[in-house]
């Protein structure tokens, strides 16, 4: 019997391809499409693939089953892209956020190679760090706007501080995310959070993101932006007066 295991990732790994055992989204839907197939084909689904062809990986799976199989965790899913804050579909990172304890939550990382954080800065075969940056900050924002920010008012996030350490690559593998609510506090102006997030790659602790932010109303926060819009431009006209000011 004729078997065969394959990591797919996005085309655009090249350098990470050269190992043996992977191959482009491309490559394998191709070969999927055709039905040029082994007996068995196990199929562990990486880092890179757009919400298109995981669809129809899906599709091309459930037809040709049970030849084909996809590995655990299986093929992964966005999370709403509302939730995320960004306004096109292709930069959203995680997968849907599910609750596995009293304030901890967990999601899968789900990287489109399209990426605007990918796109202009892929070096090498590892996911780079300003992208995993970007996945904990939206796994912060969908679980607070899912599970302690759920009222019809439209609020805005204003992050406090971030602290981030990095313990080891992360490859366009699987990949999770899990999230650690470590203090609330309920002030006039909003609702101050504090959290850690670890990425796991596999059985390795691969980063830790910590952060604290506050979200507020949007009434608040925009009358906010502006006062202190308006100061930033009355400081930096004061000083472009001081030297005419200075020769009179």
């Amino acid at each position: 019997m004729s078997q065969e295991a394959v990591i797919v990732v996005g085309d655009r790994f090249e350098e990470f391809l050269a190992n043996r055992g992977t191959v482009p989204v491309s490559a394998l839907l191709e070969r999927l499409r055709s039905g040029d197939l082994p007996e068995s084909l196990t199929v562990s689904v990486g880092q890179g693939l757009s919400t298109e062809q995981l669809e129809e990986l899906r599709g091309l799976v459930d037809r040709h089953a049970p030849t084909v199989t996809v590995a655990k965790p299986g093929i992964p899913e966005r999370a709403q892209q509302r939730l995320t804050h960004k306004h096109d579909p292709v930069n959203v990172l995680i997968g849907p956020v599910g609750q596995v304890g009293e304030h901890v939550f967990a999601a899968d990382l789900v990287l489109d190679d399209r990426v605007e954080v990918l796109a202009d800065h892929l070096t090498g075969q590892h996911i780079p760090a300003i992208t995993l940056l970007e996945a904990a900050r939206q796994f912060w924002t969908v679980v607070t706007e899912q599970f302690y920010v759920t009222g019809p008012e439209r609020t805005r996030f204003v992050i406090g501080s971030v602290s981030s350490s990095f313990h080891s690559f992360v490859f366009p593998l699987a990949a999770t995310l899990r999230y650690e609510l470590l203090e609330l506090a309920r002030t006039p102006v909003g609702t101050v959070f504090r959290c850690r997030i670890s990425i796991q790659h596999g059985d390795t602790l691969a980063s830790v993101v910590e952060a604290e932010y506050r979200v507020i109303p949007e009434p608040v926060s925009v009358k906010q932006e502006k006062i202190a819009a308006r100061q930033a431009v009355a400081n930096e006209l004061a000083q472009l007066r001081e030297p005419a000011l200075a020769g009179v």
